[in-house]
């Protein structure tokens, strides 16, 4: 008798135990969706009604989810094994007040960085004192008097709240149904490119919302590989919103404008220059030479988009699936300058078709040799000088090394150069003869997205993202009016062309920080880091070491020569340096 008894009591307190974690569990629903309804304030609200509707359905399933799974996980099992009452409410309180200081912590952490609190950020602020995490601590005292005083209060009004369950299944119904909808809803949104609720893919902690691509492939609702094709043309659907430029763009009229002629060789580097280039070689000697450049990317696509933007290459999806035009041109076009573009490919690149000419009219791609295109640039230049009172002239020549489809030989790499040098010299020659050499600034970059197998002596095109200091390398040369030959060794970047541009030639008079990440080429102040990356990554090149941070947070340091260093760690003063500049021009509302 004595054992039924006891086995009855102990399934009693069970019984009560798992009811109680219920209603335990149904209050920190309510504080966690409370709580995580920052998020919401924090990140970009959306302007559709779709988009509101889901933000708010998507937070209220998602963190319902979380805390019932954590409860699930951790407080369940053990209603089984600890029959003590109060020990069962002391871990469940300790359980819920480390929670909510997590979800704190990630609110701050996230509101400052955009970034969601992983093992990585955590051992960097751990590492040292943060101040604003620093004052968090001091609300767990009371985050844990609440929960205390809740268990105690819940449990003694077990009995009472027991027979108040048709109250609580409604709104857990309406939980599961939010959670449901809310992946339904992405997974439409994702299949359909519906960017009002894509970009909020990450503004959730922990949240990996459905998408069903697949699905829909195999059953003919969408075209293979039809998705990854779009986000190529059109961007990250799950991009941030940015806002670019900060601020409105002011400049002052001058009564002197210079031309400016921009040319841009895709598959070049210092080696083809000081070897087969001679005549450009000699050329870079007369004029201002960058002999410490540095390229956004050894990605053509994404360093020209740094060279006509001025931001680093992780703004390249927010960009693009924006349709923001370069405020370059902008001002370009607001000063009356005429437009003259000529490219190899026709500008088919996204870059250009969906962001930065898209509003311009350029015709359908047509693929042209660099010998082509220097003609064209010469009859074009020639018909805007014969006009009676002809604007000033901005033009952008894009040359291309090599064949971006398939490897070539070094020879053929190597004879394409001098090719192309003689094209260079005859365009400057031909200004000269116009007489506009003098009133025009011309700068000639490149992309260094070519690497050299010796072995195989072929040379091979960059598939991947590689910051290695020679890979990133790329000649700077500058003919500028009025101003001396020179060889400027100090680290220069492609951001910092267009600042230039805008400054020293349109005489902008916005403040730059409100419209690029550059500095002026001819203003010498000290910088400690130059800026690179790709669309997720985001590498600063110091004088000794390479710090390189991925969307997430996690950091890989190399050294100068491209070496990685296991046991370094980033420290806080980097991270926070090298994330704050990265999220500048990201929409965060504090």
């Amino acid at each position: 008798m004595l054992k039924i008894k006891n086995t009855y009591f102990k399934d009693d307190r069970t019984l009560q135990i798992v009811s109680w974690g219920h209603w335990f569990t149904l209050f920190n629903i309510f504080v966690v969706i409370l709580l995580g309804s920052q998020y919401l304030l924090i990140a970009d609200w959306p302007r559709t009604f779709m988009g509101r509707f889901y933000a708010i359905i998507s937070a209220i399933g998602h963190f319902s989810y979380l805390t019932f799974v954590a409860y699930l996980i951790l407080l369940f099992p053990l209603s089984f094994f600890i029959h003590s009452c109060r020990w069962q409410r002391i871990i469940a309180t300790v359980f819920a007040t480390v929670g909510l200081s997590l979800l704190i912590i990630d609110i701050e952490v996230f509101s400052h960085f955009r970034m969601h609190l992983n093992l990585s950020i955590w051992q960097v602020f751990s590492s040292q004192k943060v101040s604003y995490l620093s004052t968090i601590f001091i609300a767990i005292p009371f985050i844990l008097l609440i929960e205390i005083l809740f268990s105690v209060w819940s449990w003694k009004k077990l009995r009472s709240l027991s027979k108040r369950k048709r109250y609580a299944k409604p709104i857990v119904i309406f939980f599961i149904v939010c959670f449901i909808a809310s992946h339904l809803i992405h997974s439409w949104a994702d299949a359909n490119f519906y960017r009002p609720i894509t970009m909020q893919r990450s503004s959730l902690p922990l949240s990996y919302p459905l998408t069903a691509r697949h699905f829909l492939e195999r059953y003919g609702f969408m075209k293979e590989n039809d998705y990854h094709d779009r986000v190529a043309q059109e961007g990250n659907p799950f991009a941030m919103a940015i806002e670019y430029p900060l601020g409105r763009m002011s400049y002052v009229q001058s009564s002197i404008k210079n031309n400016v002629l921009m040319i841009v060789i895709d598959g070049w580097n210092t080696n083809l220059l000081s070897k087969n280039m001679l005549n450009l070689k000699a050329f870079s000697q007369n004029n201002i030479t960058f002999t410490n450049h540095y390229g956004a990317s050894n990605q053509s696509y994404l360093n020209e988009f740094s060279l006509f933007y001025g931001l680093d290459p992780n703004y390249y999806n927010s960009i693009l699936v924006g349709h923001k035009p370069s405020v370059l041109l902008e001002v370009v076009t607001k000063q009356h300058y005429n437009l003259g573009l000529f490219s190899t490919g026709g500008f088919a690149e996204p870059l250009y078709r969906s962001a930065l000419l898209s509003n311009f009219s350029i015709p359908e791609p047509k693929r042209q040799s660099n010998k082509q295109i220097t003609e064209n640039w010469m009859k074009w230049h020639e018909a805007q000088n014969s006009l009676d009172n002809h604007a000033p002239l901005f033009s952008i020549i894009q040359y291309s090394l090599g064949d971006k489809n398939r490897n070539v030989s070094i020879s053929t790499l190597q004879s394409e150069a001098k090719k192309l040098d003689q094209y260079i010299a005859s365009l400057i020659a031909y200004l000269k003869l116009a007489k506009a050499y003098d009133e025009t600034v011309i700068i000639i970059t490149g992309t260094n997205d070519i690497k050299i197998d010796k072995a195989k002596k072929i040379a091979l095109r960059n598939t991947g993202s590689d910051f290695n200091r020679e890979s990133l390398k790329v000649p700077l040369i500058v003919s500028w009016p009025n101003k001396e030959s020179a060889q400027i060794t100090q680290a220069t970047s492609q951001t910092d062309i267009m600042l230039t541009l805008m400054q020293d030639v349109f005489h902008v008079t916005t403040p730059p920080q409100q419209y690029s990440q550059g500095r002026n080429l001819f203003k010498r102040k000290f910088r400690p880091w130059l800026v690179a990356g790709d669309e997720n990554t985001i590498a600063a090149i110091y004088d000794d070491k390479t710090v390189v941070l991925d969307a997430f947070g996690r950091s890989k340091i190399y050294d100068s020569n491209g070496k990685l260093q296991k046991g370094e760690k980033i420290s806080l003063p980097v991270f926070l340096q090298i994330v704050t500049e990265n999220r500048r021009f990201m929409v965060v509302d504090n």
